[in-house]
């Protein structure tokens, strides 16, 4: 695929968004078709996945990529652009003062460690406690609310039912710096051997597995891949 202004255009838009929804991604390519490639017909919707493709294989030497996730807390799929550096969270460091980028590891952390990846709204806030070192005062409520509402449109979270979520930036952006620091809490579906945060948890035995990964294996069989009782949870 010759590389093209819609693919400059649409790499832009993703790089502003940081995160946005396969819908969204089809609505803002044929935006862009409409302003650069007005004589051609209107791009289906598999053609998002083409110009990404394509895209990637110019930015990936520079260490990103546009990633497709698929978000099982809300059932969603998502575009997200994400820095491929060991470190991600480092990139930071010229947007926020120290204290916010230590509130922000702490989010990970607690997230990672809790069960079933999930903080209610009032731990995330309590967390400001710890931020306060090497001579910085600790952030307030206040902006530790701010910076919620901030990561969330990015991304980073996602708040649901009072509870803060790992959001799919997050997911994609910090699998490797998660599994490196929390190795031993930090699982991967059996079935596609990824990462796993968000999944379905079988009734009869611990294995928790990405949803999408789930529907594909039960529409060939019907027993849990790990302890193979008959699967029983509705997905």
């Amino acid at each position: 695929m010759t590389y093209t202004d819609v693919h400059r255009a649409f790499l832009q838009a993703c790089s502003n968004h940081g995160t946005i929804s396969a819908q969204q991604a089809y609505d803002i390519l044929v935006g862009i078709y409409a302003r650069y490639a007005a004589s051609e017909s209107v791009p289906r919707e598999d053609a998002v996945a083409e110009v990404v493709a394509a895209i990637n294989t110019r930015i990936y030497p520079f260490d990103q990529k546009i990633a497709y996730i698929h978000y099982d807390p809300t059932d969603t799929d998502f575009y997200v652009f994400v820095s491929l550096l060991e470190s991600p969270i480092d990139l930071q460091q010229k947007e926020y003062t120290l204290p916010e980028l230590h509130y922000f590891r702490a989010l990970l952390r607690e997230l990672t460690l809790s069960d079933d990846h999930q903080l209610p709204s009032i731990a995330c806030l309590n967390l400001t406690n710890e931020t306060g070192s090497d001579g910085h005062k600790a952030l307030s409520k206040g902006r530790a609310e701010q910076l919620l509402t901030e990561w969330e449109d990015l991304g980073y979270f996602l708040v649901l039912e009072d509870k803060c979520h790992f959001g799919p930036k997050a997911i994609v952006e910090f699998e490797k710096y998660l599994n490196t620091n929390y190795a031993d809490v930090i699982t991967r579906c059996c079935l596609c051997n990824v990462t796993i945060f968000y999944g379905v948890r079988c009734a009869t035995c611990p294995q928790i597995l990405h949803k999408d990964c789930l529907k594909k294996y039960l529409r060939r069989l019907t027993n849990c891949p790990a302890c193979k009782k008959l699967w029983s949870v509705p997905v």
